[in-house]
Formats: structure tokens, C-alpha cells, sequence
């Protein structure tokens, strides 16, 4: 976890059981002015964003995960933080669930492999983006 010194940063949770992908995700956004909380699954996830103390701005989630799907893991975030940004990464998605988590969630995706400035900047657009309303 790392966790600036400025309190009202934004708080961005990275979940992601890969861990030299939420390493490279980590050190690429460690340069920017957030709060980062990692995990490696999806109840892990969960269990960081109800002990972080501060509501979670972005879940920035990947879509296939063991125990818990990414689908998931944002459904549940949605639930507990209805203004949530959600972006969810992938290599590989079907078209119905990536309509499935816009229409429902109003999920953004990311998808793998990536460049560093593309993965700051579509980080920067979500948190800059309207929160979601639900």
C-alpha cells in the first residue's frame, strides 16, 4: 500500500492477482498524486476498500481474477461507493459482458497490454469524469 502524504488525494484501489502487472500498474501511477491500495484478489479488494477510511474514488480491476470475477469485485464497489469510477483491464473480453459492466456499472476498460502515458491518462480521465450516479 502506498499512501501519499496529501489526504484529499484521490484513492485508487488496483486489483490485480498478477503480480508483476499490479507491480508495473503500482510504480507507473506511484509518480501521480493518488492514494494507491493494491490486492491481489477480489475479497481482498473488498476488505481494503471497508478498512481504507476514506471512500474509494477508482477501481482499477482487472476482469479475470480467481474466487471473484472483476464484474464482481466492481458490482460490489458499486454497491458500498455508488459514485465510483470504475476501469476494468483486460486482454481478453467477449462483447456481452464488457456491455454487461457498461450498462450496468458503467464500467470503462483498459486493455492489456499498455503503455505507461495510456495508463495514466485513462486513470486521469476517470477520476476526472463525472461520477457515476446510481
Amino acid at each position: 500500500m502506498s499512501m501519499p502524504a496529501e489526504s484529499s488525494a484521490p484513492v485508487v484501489l488496483v486489483v490485480e492477482d498478477d503480480d508483476q502487472v499490479r507491480g508495473f500498474v503500482t510504480m507507473i501511477l506511484r509518480g501521480e498524486p493518488y492514494r494507491l491500495l493494491e490486492a491481489r484478489t477480489g475479497p481482498e479488494g473488498l476488505s481494503m476498500a471497508e478498512q481504507a477510511g476514506a471512500p474509494i474514488d477508482l477501481l482499477l480491476c482487472d476482469m479475470l481474477l480467481p474466487e471473484m470475477s472483476g464484474y464482481d469485485v466492481a458490482a460490489a464497489m458499486r454497491a458500498k461507493y455508488p459514485n465510483i469510477r470504475i476501469l476494468l483491464m483486460t486482454g481478453y473480453v467477449e462483447g456481452e459482458i464488457v456491455q454487461r459492466c457498461v450498462a450496468e456499472l458503467s464500467a470503462t476498460f483498459l486493455d492489456k497490454p499498455f503503455q505507461p502515458a495510456t495508463l495514466r491518462q485513462v486513470v486521469r480521465d476517470a477520476l476526472n469524469a463525472s461520477p457515476a450516479r446510481r
